[in-house]
């Protein structure tokens, strides 16, 4: 049977007769995003996965120059090279009719090193290096570039690395948090004052300040996925995530203070990878919404606590996958167990500095709330033993028994229905939702050789079925303001080229060449471009039965005309 998309990939719950629970519960979100407003159809990037240029020599050196020099993982090199080709890429975009790109602006390479220091950093008292204004001017030429195209640049301030000077473990330590501010004070009131006098466009208003606070800290310190220097464990895993909550909320209030002395309000937000355990993910939120709801602080632990009971019930309610087999009951065994040390994590006392911030002052320091969506249940996180599909770089005998159970990138399942269960739970704290992230990987190796899905899952299948679903929560009220797909182009997916994600597919043996069509004979932008152009039918038509004014559509599909910044280069699209 075909879908309303075209196709004839179907999900296990359609098939049953099931449609994703996409109502809005009856809640109404005064003044948030209705179909008459502009929805943001994007990409997302990162800056050291895709600009190229990083820990080679004389070039910019984040926290994973250590590994890169040790061969723990596979050189970075010029990956997508974004750097050399942002033009071309948001031309591909406009050429899409995209109206957002998400991109990162690289600390390392704002304020760089270029010689390793040893991994505990800059010794006590040693300055930081001095901002680079060339690289400063660069990143504001690209935002200006990006604007040109008819995408409203959103931008992200710290996404997984930092600069070496910093250290391995940056952290851990209470400094860091300190630095990034300075960092951010000074990125912001450079574009602040140089976008509107020297390009003439507005500066960026939507920011993500910390990409994945949550995944950051388990990825160093929990499952070693990410370099460090110290021991796994509870303790520094959740003093990493509190120094990074910290950052983001006094750069939040930062970021509104600097550009409240321009006139100009931000959109400021971080994006968490969603989980449904309750303490990985969404506990981060109730803990920074805890003051504006009245929580007192000695109960904030109590509060926690029930918030998870609640959410687990209202999960297993959702009835997402079969609660049956060895794999969903090994997964509730991870859970109990997770809940067990998160909660024995929250009594650590790194934890008083951040709820001492928090209760400063009684707000909510999120203007949006992002998250990111790709298959976020303890139940698929396993599977049976297969060692067919290592990545080529050094592994302890414990990582290696680990990867053989663990799923990998292109073992995600897809399960749009949990996208309407993540939207719908976020929509209860009363802000609008972006999808920061949503996408899915096939495997390559850096010889091009493919790998096909166990599944035979096609990108285009992919993004039929989730847009679907996006315009299906949006008719029917729930608050969401935009879906970025994750990602544009193939990239650097932390040590390996093997998972790839991209719209446009990658040909690392020559050139990172964009091609629209893989090696699987699937065109993902052109399925993704089609999507977006029925959405905003759809979505148009549902504002007018509604009453509202749809938005007006340019001449090329919600993009404005492109104007050259920068040197003129013919797309290869």
């Amino acid at each position: 049977m075909l879908s309303s998309s075209g196709h004839t990939h179907r999900l296990p719950a359609v098939e049953k007769g099931l449609e994703p629970d996409v109502t809005a519960e009856g809640t109404t979100h005064p003044g948030l995003f209705r179909p008459s407003d502009e929805f943001f159809w994007g990409v997302a990037t990162s800056g050291y996965q895709a600009e190229g240029g990083y820990n080679g020599p004389g070039e910019p050196l984040n926290n994973w120059g250590w590994a890169e020099s040790n061969g723990d993982v596979v050189p970075s090199g010029r990956t997508s090279d974004f750097w050399t080709l942002a033009h071309e890429d948001f031309a591909r975009c406009r050429d899409m009719g995209l109206n957002a790109f998400r991109m990162s602006i690289e600390w390392s390479r704002i304020q760089p090193t270029r010689v390793l220091h040893p991994i505990e950093g800059l010794a006590p008292g040693e300055p930081p290096p001095p901002f680079d204004e060339r690289a400063l001017y660069s990143y504001a030429q690209r935002i200006a570039d990006c604007r040109a195209h008819g995408l409203e640049p959103i931008i992200t301030l710290h996404h997984f690395v930092q600069p070496a000077w910093l250290g391995l473990d940056a952290w851990l330590k209470p400094e860091t948090v300190d630095h990034f501010l300075a960092f951010v004070e000074h990125t912001l009131a450079y574009f602040l004052r140089t976008l509107p006098h020297d390009f003439g466009c507005a500066p960026p208003r939507w920011f993500i300040t910390i990409n994945e606070p949550n995944l950051l800290a388990f990825n160093h310190y929990s499952y070693r996925i990410f370099p460090s220097g110290r021991p796994i464990g509870v303790e520094p895993t959740v003093q990493c995530l509190s120094h990074l909550l910290e950052a983001h909320v006094r750069a939040y209030r930062l970021i509104h203070d600097i550009y409240a002395r321009s006139g100009l309000k931000p959109m400021v937000s971080f994006n968490n990878y969603s989980s449904d355990l309750y303490w990985t993910d969404a506990a981060i939120l109730d803990l920074l919404f805890a003051p504006a709801r009245k929580v007192p602080r000695q109960t904030i632990r109590d509060d926690l606590a029930e918030r998870a009971r609640a959410f687990d019930e209202r999960f297993k309610a959702a009835k997402l996958f079969p609660m049956h087999g060895p794999r969903y009951f090994l997964s509730q065994w991870i859970k109990r167990a997770h809940h067990s040390l998160a909660k024995r994590g929250f009594n650590q006392p790194c934890w008083s500095r951040l709820i001492s911030l928090l209760y400063e002052r009684a707000e909510v320091p999120l203007d949006y709330i992002a998250f990111d969506y790709y298959d976020p249940f303890i139940a698929h996180a396993i599977r049976w033993p297969t060692w067919h599909d290592f990545d080529r770089r050094k592994r302890s005998f414990r990582d290696w028994v680990l990867e053989s159970v663990a799923s990998k990138w292109w073992d995600w399942h897809m399960l749009p229905e949990g996208l309407a269960f993540f939207v719908k739970h976020l929509a209860r704290y009363g802000l609008p939702l972006l999808i920061a992230e949503n996408g899915m990987a096939l495997r390559r190796l850096p010889d091009n050789r493919p790998f096909r899905r166990r599944d035979n899952l096609a990108r285009s299948h992919y993004l039929r079925e989730h847009i679907r679903v996006v315009t299906r929560l949006v008719e029917r009220g729930q608050p969401l303001i935009g879906y970025l797909h994750w990602s544009l182009f193939d990239n650097y997916e932390w040590g390996s080229f093997a998972p790839r994600f991209g719209l446009f597919s990658l040909d690392y043996t020559v050139y990172p060449t964009r091609h629209a069509v893989d090696v699987t004979g699937d065109n993902a932008s052109a399925t993704y471009a089609g999507e977006v152009r029925e959405a905003r039918a759809q979505l148009a038509a549902a504002a007018r039965r509604a009453g509202h004014k749809p938005p007006s559509e340019p001449a090329n599909s919600g993009a404005a005309p492109a104007t050259n910044i920068t040197a003129t280069r013919e797309s290869n699209i």
